[in-house]
């Protein structure tokens, strides 16, 4: 969590529309003289309940609308948007998330979901025999896009892989606490 010292007090313009420019506004609008979000889409990609609570919060949205310079001497003062507004702007926090690219992967027969994810089984299997994927690249019907799936894909990923390398390697290797204390 950053220091809310350095935005208290003052204008924050927040950019994207993602969960982490929504979280980073709804944090910063208690101790932030003015919080603004500018998202160059009117659809948000952050959760819909944290997008409903930014909604009714103070924060002022513009969306529609990019950055398009900055204004100020040897500090930040003022932000301009592509709209031709401009904002007073002590502190800019760039929220834009990355874009993901298979880049190689694309030549290795994988099949692939909107262009952008490998396709995946429930053991965390490609079409390719012996490659697996978890995490963001990973689709499959009913997946939901969280850090905790991750975790859980990279554990199933993990082990299948190790009984696909090794056929008499248990596929769940146990806990450590199924194991008694070394004397």
């Amino acid at each position: 969590m950053p220091d809310s010292a350095d935005y208290t007090g003052r204008d924050v313009v927040v950019v994207g529309g993602g969960d982490s420019a929504v979280d980073w506004a709804l944090m910063l609008h208690p101790v932030a003289r003015s919080v603004t979000l500018v998202h160059r889409r009117a659809a948000f990609r952050a959760h819909h309940a944290s997008v409903e609570r930014l909604k009714t919060s103070p924060v002022e949205i513009i969306t529609d609308a990019q950055v398009t310079g900055t204004v100020g001497g040897d500090r930040l003062e003022r932000i301009e948007l592509s709209t031709g507004i401009t904002l007073p702007c002590q502190r800019l926090v760039a929220a834009l998330g990355f874009i993901a690219d298979l880049g190689p992967l694309r030549e290795w027969g994988l099949d692939l979901h909107d262009n952008r994810h490998l396709v995946v089984d429930s053991a965390m299997r490609t079409n390719v025999p012996g490659i697996f994927a978890a995490g963001d690249i990973a689709d499959y019907g009913g997946k939901v896009r969280l850090i905790a799936t991750g975790f859980g894909e990279v554990a199933t990923a993990v082990n299948n892989a190790a009984v696909h390398l090794d056929p008499a390697a248990q596929l769940f290797p146990g806990h450590s606490t199924d194991q008694p204390a070394p004397a």
